[in-house]
């Protein structure tokens, strides 16, 4: 396997796969799971909670193990969580109930928290770039929404999760860390936190409004008449524009191409909230991939270059993620149970606008890295 992937596969091609099929797992997993949790008997309510369970566990696994990282190395996380993953995915296709499925869906979410954060800092230590890496993430999520529209069977799309998953494992066993960091971190890294404040605080509110948004987003689409056909490709323009995106504003500042992210979000929910058609959203998806672009690769970008505790701060970063994942499907559920889609595309696009304000300041003063 060694002699292989140096003849014919280069370091940037071996990462760039990893974070494809990393990705690609995700999406191919989760874009119908509303869907198939609605099948099996779910509310609304209940198609937050089964989100909300794979958030929650994702931020108690990445908020362990990214500090655990800094620590111990990050090739035996990134392995672990890659070889953990692709078991889990399988056994989305043997839920009997709701309440099973939240489990699992749990379990999933806590095998790629493992190795999230550590897969980045790996990039950004070992002189890879960044954006280029996020990006065909994205394109593992293009993929996934590719062969979900191609597909349409629930069992497929959890195999080739599952496949995906185990792949990206046997790649990562070519992989090497030549210098295995040995940085100590406190237990509760509040440094990190309070040093970080203005990209985390509004990187969790604007995410607990697009979380609340996903979670009922085919079922919202579905409602405005999209079948499953046009649900995956609207899904699809969204990650095929953060492949773009991403490769392109990786070189601008990052805080700058952060603040745009959380203006863009605020109209893009918005309009959610008064469009009547699907047809209405094509182009609306092409904001919303610049939007995450910016505020996904300005964070990280940020925080590498700031902080000497890379995977802890990361880990930070994708903590609030997953926080805000298991906090917003509930909201959204909730919100769209009692109010309908409108009201909560309207709450998605304040919270945003929160987080807008909690940014003030961002990069005018430079902390010292905390050791």
């Amino acid at each position: 396997m060694q002699n292989l992937s140096r003849v014919h596969l280069s370091f940037p091609l071996r990462l760039a796969l990893v974070s494809f099929l990393y990705n690609f797992s995700i999406e191919a997993s989760v874009i119908f799971l509303p869907l198939y949790a609605q099948e099996l008997g779910a509310s609304r309510l209940d198609v937050g909670l089964i989100a909300a369970a794979y958030g929650m566990a994702y931020f108690v696994s990445s908020f362990i193990f990214s500090r655990r990282s800094d620590m111990r190395g990050r090739m035996v996380f990134i392995r672990w969580g890659l070889a953990l993953s692709a078991v889990a995915y399988v056994f989305q296709m043997f839920a009997p109930s709701p309440m099973i499925l939240l489990a699992i869906r749990g379990a999933i979410g806590f095998c790629l928290g493992v190795a999230s954060a550590a897969m980045v800092a790996y990039v950004y230590e070992a002189g890879g770039r960044v954006g280029s890496f996020a990006s065909y993430g994205s394109l593992g999520w293009l993929f996934g929404a590719v062969v979900a529209a191609a597909s349409r069977n629930y069992e497929v799309l959890f195999i080739a999760s599952a496949a995906a998953s185990a792949i990206a494992f046997l790649i990562s066993l070519t992989l090497r860390e030549e210098v295995v960091t040995r940085i100590k971190v406190a237990v509760i890294p509040v440094g990190v936190i309070w040093t970080n404040r203005k990209i985390y605080l509004p990187f969790l509110l604007r995410h607990m409004g697009a979380t609340a948004i996903w979670a009922i987003f085919p079922l919202y689409l579905a409602g405005i008449g999209a079948d499953k056909l046009m649900i995956a490709i609207i899904n699809g323009i969204n990650l095929g524009g953060q492949f773009l995106f991403m490769r392109l504003i990786q070189r601008f500042s990052p805080v700058r191409i952060f603040i745009m992210g959380l203006l863009i979000s605020i109209l893009v929910f918005a309009i959610y909230g008064i469009a009547t058609n699907y047809l209405q959203l094509i182009p609306v998806q092409v904001l919303l991939a610049l939007a995450w672009s910016g505020m996904f690769i300005g964070a990280l970008n940020f925080l590498l270059a700031k902080n000497v505790e890379r995977g802890t701060a990361v880990g930070m970063l994708y903590s609030s993620m997953s926080l805000s994942g298991g906090i917003g499907p509930f909201i959204g559920g909730a919100v769209s149970q009692v109010w309908g889609f409108s009201a909560l595309m309207f709450v998605s696009s304040g919270l945003s606008f929160v987080g807008l304000l909690a940014s003030r300041g961002l990069g005018k003063k430079r902390e010292t890295p905390r050791q």
